[in-house]
This record gives structure tokens, C-alpha cells and sequence, in this order.
């Protein structure tokens, strides 16, 4: 079905990109958009663990990425719930790519936030990402997004990362905090026009005018949470000049940003209209349209944090956990947090953070004497594993995330983690006749139906 695009948006496009441009641009709108996914590699995934012709071409700008021949049913694969890859736009995918690169100017203990987080491909990335003393905060301020970005870096398994739900201006107040901000931007989503046809028919030029001033005013807000030197990556999945160029502008001018140039290979189809101003073209790259800007902090900025009231970490962690974490009491459990430099530096950080939803993931409880081992402990990429394993079938795998009951006697008593094709599935309660569910309710599959089927090449 062919693309309606609005007649003032191609007018657009004329009066922003070369002539050489946008032809090729408005042709690729028409065709399918392409499907990608980003490999957990810290959870023993490479692309030798898939079958044979599933992968289809490798994404240039990022080690992990690959774009599939065609989009299967995620939901209907263990793996996918398992955190063993994650369903990405391929060239959103160059946001971590960067953290790599720039984490290394910071000593380590490093902070980085992403701002517009939900619902988690940049996060995940980003985390898989960072050293092993730095710290990641996920921050989405919808509230009612945030469950699906604990969810989906709880699946990824890092564990270094604090998800908060707060407006850029209060994020701001925590002065010089941040080494990176990650800023995608809500934006007019042009980008995205081929993967969401819908989105073309909310787009109006009013609305690009909205969407830059909104742009402007987060920029404004959370630039003093950057530390001296800290670095904003600014980025959109937009065409337009107001929301990309001019905006950088505007902030460079206001602010006194720096902008970062980079020499990006010419095989990588990254366009520049300005200097150090980026655009990954779909008719250039295998993916959709994005810009992005990296804006490095040059004023004196003195780091200032307002006081809060003292989190109280717990002293004696259950000998599982070894020293890697730290732990915080919660009414439904202990929540842990992988530690490091950062704390060295900012050892109150998660109770200086405004509405925190989640610090860490969940390990479980203390209950009749003995540990309840969360889901969320299970899933963590690197871990100690102190109780019983079992191992299940494709089947098996898919209705446990049902949270269906496992029929599978003869286990011993108590909780066990639960393993397929050399992946942690999650932790279940051995009883009598099987395996009681602990899976949690909110994250179950709700088509109760759905056969098994995966990408990975069953060991």
C-alpha cells in the first residue's frame, strides 16, 4: 500500500535536505520497514547461537545488531523473555555505541542518565554498556511507562541501573551529577513514518513547532545536571530542521555547549547537513530516520545535591550475593544494586534521585527461614547461583512465562532457578506434584494458546 505523505512535509524535506536527497528518501518511505534485534552477549549470545539463516545483515554502527529476514512472533519465544536479545531499531542503535566510546574520557564511577527512557531499547543498551563501577539512571516521565522499562532492564540483566519517573526540571536540580545525558527527544516522529503509518496522520506542521519548543525547554532544564565536560547526546527520529539543527543551535548559543565532531566512516551512510550535526538517512543506513548531536559541557559547574533523607543499606546481605551489591529493605523484598566507584562518590545517590520506581532488581525475601530467589535475581546476566537448577524444554520455558503451574515432580523442596538452551528462565517453588510459578503476574504472556517457536538454535 503506498505511503499518503502530507504535502507539507515533502515541501519540507525539499527546503531542508539536497535535491540529490530527497527522491531516494521518498522512496524508501515506501518500502517495508526492516526488523532488528540487539544481541545479550553478556548472557553467552552471539550469532553462532542462532539458526542458520535467521540473521539476515549485520548493523554497521553497532557490534550487537542484526536485522531479521522477517518479523516472527516475539512473544511466542522463550529466549526474547529470557533477555537473550532485544527488538531495537537499527539506528537508534548508535545512542550505545556512543556511550561506548565517550565513557571512557570519565573516571571510572561514572553516571549516566537517559532521560526519555521507556520503553528500554537505549537502556539496555546503554548498560550493557558501562563499566563495571558506573551507574545507569533510567529515567521515563510518564509514570505508567516505567513498568515496562524495569521489566525490560530487569530481563536484561545488568543490574546497574536505578529507573526514575521524574520531570526533566526536577532531574536538573541534582547540578553536575551526570558525566552523559542521553536526550531522545519526544519529537514529531517522522522517523518512523514507514514503521508506524499511523503516526503520518498526526503529524502537522503546528505539531513540529510544539515538539521543537518542548525539545528547547527540556534541554534547558536538565543541562545543569551535567558535570564539567559531562556530554548531552541529543537526539530525535525526525527530519526536519527545527527539531534538529536549529535546535542544536539554539543550545549552543544559550547554553554554551560545545559541539563534538566525530569522523564517522563512510560506510556507515551517516549525512551531515552542519558540522557535527548527524543524520542517519533510511535510504543510507538499514534503518529509519534519526539525527543526533553530541553537545559537550564547557562551564565551570560545581556539583550540588540537595539532602535527603539517609537510605539505609543493608549491612548483611544473604552469602549468595557475595560483595558485588548493595542491598535495600523493602516491605516485598530486598532490592539490590550492583555497587562501585559510584558509591564511593555518591553513597546516598539512590535516595538523592527524585521518585525512584526501582533501584536494582529484586532478589528476593526471607520467608519460614528460608530465601525466596526473585525472577528478577534469576535473570541478572552475572550472578552467584547457590540453589537447585532444573532444566526445561522449549514448552516448559514458553508456559512458565504463561506462569502456568509446571507439572514437573521429583525436584527438591523449596525454590530452584529454572534453565533452557543455557539460559536463566526465571525461579519457581518446588512443591509435591511440580513447580509453583513465581514468574511475576504483570509481566505473564496473556495468549494462553501460543505454541513455542524460537530464533536460537536449540542446544
Amino acid at each position: 500500500m503506498q505511503l499518503e505523505l502530507p504535502k507539507r512535509f515533502v515541501e519540507q524535506l525539499h527546503a531542508t535536505l539536497p535535491s540529490s536527497e530527497v527522491h531516494p528518501l521518498l522512496e524508501s518511505l515506501q518500502e517495508v520497514s526492516p526488523v532488528s534485534i540487539r544481541l545479550n552477549r553478556s548472557k553467552g549470545i552471539d550469532p553462532s547461537s542462532f539458526e542458520e539463516g535467521m540473521l539476515g545483515d549485520a548493523i554497521p554502527h553497532c557490534g550487537d545488531g542484526f536485522l531479521l529476514h522477517s518479523r516472527p512472533s516475539f512473544t511466542a519465544d522463550p529466549a526474547f523473555h529470557a533477555g537473550a536479545y532485544y527488538v531495537q531499531e537499527a539506528n537508534s542503535m548508535i545512542v550505545g555505541e556512543l556511550v561506548k566510546r565517550l565513557i571512557t574520557q570519565f573516571d571510572p564511577g561514572a553516571v549516566v542518565l537517559d532521560l526519555c527512557a521507556s520503553p528500554g531499547g537505549k537502556s539496555t543498551h546503554i548498560a550493557s554498556q558501562l563499566r563495571p563501577g558506573d551507574l545507569l539512571v533510567a529515567n521515563e516521565v510518564i509514570s505508567g511507562r516505567t513498568g515496562t522499562l524495569i521489566e525490560n532492564l530487569c530481563k536484561w540483566g545488568q543490574g546497574n541501573h536505578v529507573v526514575t519517573s521524574a520531570d526533566a526540571k526536577l532531574l536538573g536540580e541534582l547540578r553536575g551529577l551526570f558525566q552523559i545525558v542521553v536526550a531522545d527527544m519526544p519529537c514529531s516522529g517522522e522517523g518512523m513514518f514507514r514503521k508506524n503509518p499511523d503516526s503520518v496522520q498526526e503529524w502537522s506542521a503546528d505539531n513540529v513547532v510544539l515538539c521543537s519548543s518542548r525539545q528547547q525547554r527540556i534541554a534547558h532544564d536538565i543541562w545543569p545536571s551535567l558535570a564539567e565536560g559531562g556530554i548531552m547526546i541529543y537526539s530525535t527520529c525526525t527530519y526536519n530542521r527545527e527539531e534538529n539543527e536549529d535546535n542544536i543551535n539554539h543550545i549552543v548559543e544559550t547554553m554554551g555547549a560545545e559541539i563534538m565532531e566525530f569522523d564517522f566512516p563512510e560506510s556507515l551512510g551517516i549525512f551531515e547537513l552542519e558540522p557535527g550535526k548527524y543524520r542517519m538517512l533510511p535510504h543510507k543506513t538499514l534503518g529509519e530516520g534519526f539525527f543526533f548531536t553530541l553537545l559537550r559541557k564547557t562551564e565551570k559547574t560545581r556539583l550540588s545535591l540537595p539532602k535527603a533523607a539517609k537510605m539505609k543499606p543493608v549491612k548483611q546481605l544473604p552469602s549468595f550475593l557475595g560483595n558485588t551489591f548493595m542491598g535495600y529493605e523493602l516491605q516485598d523484598g530486598l532490592m539490590v544494586v550492583r555497587s562501585g566507584d559510584w558509591l564511593d562518590y555518591y553513597p546516598n545517590l539512590p535516595a538523592l534521585l527524585p521518585s525512584v520506581k526501582q533501584t536494582g532488581v529484586n532478589a528476593g525475601l526471607m520467608n519460614k527461614n528460608q530465601w525466596k530467589i526473585h525472577p528478577e535475581y534469576d535473570l541478572l546476566a552475572n550472578k552467584t547461583v547457590d540453589y537447585p537448577t532444573i532444566p526445561l524444554t522449549i514448552d516448559q520455558a514458553l508456559d512458565y512465562y504463561k506462569r502456568a503451574f509446571l507439572p514437573i515432580p521429583g525436584q527438591p523442596k523449596g525454590v530452584v532457578g529454572l534453565r533452557w538452551n543455557g539460559l536463566s528462565v526465571g525461579t519457581a517453588n518446588a512443591v509435591n506434584h511440580g513447580l509453583n510459578n513465581l514468574w511475576p503476574m504483570h509481566w505473564r504472556i496473556l495468549q494462553s494458546q501460543m505454541q513455542a517457536n524460537t530464533l536460537l538454535r536449540e542446544k
